[in-house]
C-alpha cells in the first residue's frame, strides 16, 4: 500500500504543478492565435485545478497525508517549473509534453491501485487517464497548424 500511497502524491504533486504552469501560461499568452490558446490553456488548467481536491481525497481515503508545502510538491512533480514565458505555441507544446508526464504518473498510480485491489481508485485513475487523451488530442491538434 506504501507504493500506491507514494505515486498518488507524485500524481497530486504532478496534477498541482500542472494546474499552476497552465494557469500561468494562459495568463501571459499572447499573439495572434491568443484567444484559442488562452481559452484551450483555460480548459487544461480549470480540469486539473477541478481534480486537485479529488486526488487530495482519495490519497486520505488511503489514510496517507497529501502533500502540501510548495516545497514538497515541486519535490514530488514530474512536472518542472516554467522557467521563462515562451511564445504561444511553444506554451500549448510544453503543456502536451506535461500532459503525457501526468499521465505517465496515473498509468504508475493505477496499476498500483489494481495491484492493491482498490478498484474504485482505478476506475477515477482511468477516468483521469481518458480526460487526459482528449487533452492531448486537442493540444496536438492545435500544434500540427
Amino acid at each position: 500500500m506504501e507504493k500506491l500511497i507514494e505515486a498518488m502524491k507524485v500524481y497530486f504533486a504532478t496534477n498541482f504543478q500542472y494546474y499552476v504552469k497552465a494557469h500561468g501560461y494562459h495568463v501571459n499568452v499572447t499573439g495572434p492565435d491568443f484567444y484559442e490558446y488562452h481559452k484551450l490553456l483555460e480548459k487544461v488548467y480549470d480540469d486539473a485545478q477541478d481534480n486537485i481536491d479529488r486526488i487530495a481525497e482519495e490519497i486520505r481515503t488511503l489514510d496517507a497525508i497529501v502533500p502540501f508545502s510548495l516545497n514538497r510538491i515541486m519535490e514530488l512533480s514530474e512536472v518542472k517549473d516554467a522557467e521563462d514565458t515562451p511564445a504561444g505555441l511553444l506554451m500549448i507544446k510544453n503543456i502536451l509534453d506535461d500532459t503525457e508526464i501526468v499521465c505517465e504518473t496515473i498509468r504508475v498510480a493505477r496499476q498500483l491501485a489494481e495491484d492493491e485491489k482498490c478498484f474504485g481508485l482505478v476506475n477515477y485513475l482511468e477516468g483521469r487517464l481518458d480526460d487526459h487523451y482528449k487533452f492531448q488530442w486537442m493540444l496536438r491538434s492545435t500544434i500540427s497548424k
